[in-house]
């Protein structure tokens, strides 16, 4: 009797690199909802409640703590960062054991920092009369995200696996211009930017720019074909 052996393909696991900004996790909630017959892990990169967690590198290692986790268990990694998430997900994949990279509007340039230090703070957050029901984010961080960035941007150059970006064409916080600027400096040739007209910085928030973005990056994990420039 012949017997066969059949290789168990390894479990998806999807990692979410949150943004700046008050929502943290809850920025990924459409996204959790969406892929709710995966594992999605959204690590919290900092205490919104601790002004002294301002270290950047810090915020670095949580994300690799948990990356860390899931390969020793032998898991395939789609690794997404949203913001300032995408900036850390790039490095963190030029790194790290993942198979697929997908970054949401990126923050790869930004507006120059002013001497205010709460004028980056607000860009990122909701431009309405709308209460937050989310706690303010510590001024001094406005520091730390833009030393994140500085240091983690220079890894796009050293991405070797497929990546995909997404980005709003009326982005106000980050122009999408930037990703086109950035997607080439990515070495491998498996690579595509969507830009979905009429949507700003938020984009999975947005009801038909988000359901967009989902649908290409689960066409995107499951190796078929994209849908450029929507």
């Amino acid at each position: 009797m012949k017997l066969f052996n059949f290789k168990k393909e390894p479990q998806t696991v999807i990692v979410c690199i949150h943004g700046f900004g008050q929502r943290q996790q809850d920025e990924f909630i459409p996204l959790v909802n969406y892929f709710n017959k995966y594992e999605v892990i959204t690590p919290e990169l900092y205490d919104i409640h601790d002004p002294r967690d301002d270290e950047w590198v810090d915020w670095v290692h949580r994300a690799e703590h948990v990356l860390d986790e899931a390969a020793s268990q032998g898991k395939r990694i789609i690794l997404i960062g949203f913001s300032m998430g995408g900036v850390l997900a790039s490095y963190c994949a030029s790194k790290a054991n993942v198979d697929k990279l997908v970054l949401i509007a990126p923050a790869f340039e930004y507006v120059n920092l002013p001497n205010a230090t709460g004028f980056v703070t607000s860009l990122f957050e909701k431009k309405d009369d709308t209460p937050s029901s989310y706690p303010e984010l510590p001024p001094n961080f406005t520091i730390t995200f833009a030393n994140l960035v500085n240091n983690c941007k220079p890894a796009i150059e050293d991405i070797h696996i497929p990546t995909l970006i997404i980005h709003g064409s009326d982005d106000d916080v980050i122009l999408h211009t930037s990703s086109k600027k950035f997607i080439k400096k990515i070495p491998t040739e498996e690579k595509a930017l969507i830009t979905i007209e009429g949507v700003k910085h938020r984009v999975l928030d947005h009801p038909i720019g988000g359901k967009i973005a989902l649908e290409n990056i689960q066409l995107f994990m499951n190796n078929k074909i994209v849908v450029k420039n929507q």
